[in-house]
């Protein structure tokens, strides 16, 4: 779905008109293998950048110092196509860390998709007379899989839907923290849901910890954005989560899944200390900053506060856990910038769609066994 012709058009030309003729079947073998298709995105689009000039582009890469490639040092008003993609470019692949039957399947994938481009697309007679553009595509598309796969983001979308019934005395709200006020009342519940899976240079620069003090904000035009959310001293380094789905479990297990996803051994305060659950229990102020804030008509009143609250001298952020008010104050701030009521009308569409294909199963049932 395209929010215009003029919109679609420039997606065809920088990536769609590789991708069109390979995509389907890269999906049938690509299974959870999503950085695979970030891969193909990425790739499709230096081409196309270079205006398909595959010469060009290996001058480019033969001549790039890949040393003094910084996304942090980058004018990112005034980049260039090409300057972007540099950023991309020198993203870490951890090739020598891989497993060999790790990198095998990768190198498998990698060559399907090397022979679909150079059968269904455009690439193919630019390749045909010359083997060295054809080996860097083969390099170029072997290369990204890798990077997307370390660095590839998901990227969130706030969807909204009431819920006014009372499952459970704790019933889990949407910052993971439970919900204890007992009358049943009609609420409000922002969600996270994943809009899409993209690539971001100057985000991947940021390290992992279990207690980070930056969050990421997906802004409604593809941009991200972070916040602070805790103090940040000077020269402090800058941490994001890279799998917050792993943070309810215990040290070993979040280390096992970083170990196996992003091939290092978590050494964060959490992570060294033992300490079993990162979360931090609710104070009296922050359970009432999370019940005002659940309602969009009180973030602009409610936000400012919770800053305050937060900023208050003396206030104790511990090193080995995350305080309830930092939860709060990303995911408030992601209901402001990461909300649009179009998600709300797409999804439900979809939902629309779904009743009305079960409806049509349901008579074709019904008619046969009658």
């Amino acid at each position: 779905m395209y929010c215009s012709k003029e919109c679609m058009d420039k997606a065809h030309k920088q990536y769609h008109r590789y991708e069109c003729g390979v995509l389907r079947d890269c999906w049938r073998i690509v299974g959870h293998l999503f950085g695979g298709m970030v891969g193909l995105r990425t790739v499709a689009t230096a081409i196309a950048s270079f205006d398909q000039d595959l010469e060009g582009l290996a001058h480019h890469l033969d001549t790039l110092d890949e040393a003094n490639v910084n996304a942090f040092t980058v004018d990112w008003n005034e980049v260039t196509d090409s300057d972007m993609y540099d950023t991309v470019h020198v993203l870490a692949t951890n090739q020598k860390r891989r497993g060999r039957k790790d990198l095998s399947k990768l190198i498998f994938f990698t060559s399907i998709v090397h022979l679909l481009l150079l059968e269904r697309t455009e690439l193919g007679p630019l390749c045909e007379s010359n083997p060295a553009r054809s080996k860097l595509l083969f390099d170029l598309l072997l290369r990204h899989v890798q990077t997307s796969l370390i660095n590839k983001k998901g990227v969130y979308h706030m969807t909204r839907s009431k819920d006014d019934e009372e499952e459970d005395e704790y019933e889990d709200n949407y910052f993971g923290y439970d919900r204890d006020d007992e009358e049943e009342q009609e609420y409000t519940d922002y969600g996270e849901e994943t809009h899409a899976i993209a690539v971001y240079p100057l985000f991947s620069m940021v390290n992992h910890s279990c207690i980070p003090n930056v969050a990421p904000i997906h802004l409604l035009d593809g941009r991200c954005a972070f916040v602070a959310n805790r103090p940040i001293a000077a020269g402090e380094q800058l941490f994001d989560v890279y799998d917050f789905l792993t943070m309810e479990f215990d040290p070993s297990f979040r280390r096992y899944c970083l170990k196996q996803s992003y091939f290092f051994s978590c050494r964060c305060p959490a992570c060294q200390s033992g300490w079993p659950m990162p979360f931090r229990n609710k104070s009296l102020a922050e359970e009432h900053f999370l019940l005002l804030l659940r309602e969009m008509d009180n973030v602009v009143q409610g936000l400012p506060r919770l800053v305050e609250y937060m900023n208050q001298a003396g206030r104790h952020y511990p090193k080995h856990q995350i305080t309830a008010a930092e939860v709060i104050l990303s995911h408030t701030l992601r209901m402001i910038h990461s909300y649009s009521p179009v998600d709300d009308m797409l999804n439900e569409m979809e939902g629309i769609a779904e009743i009305g294909l079960e409806a049509i199963f349901k008579r074709i049932l019904i008619r046969n066994f009658r």
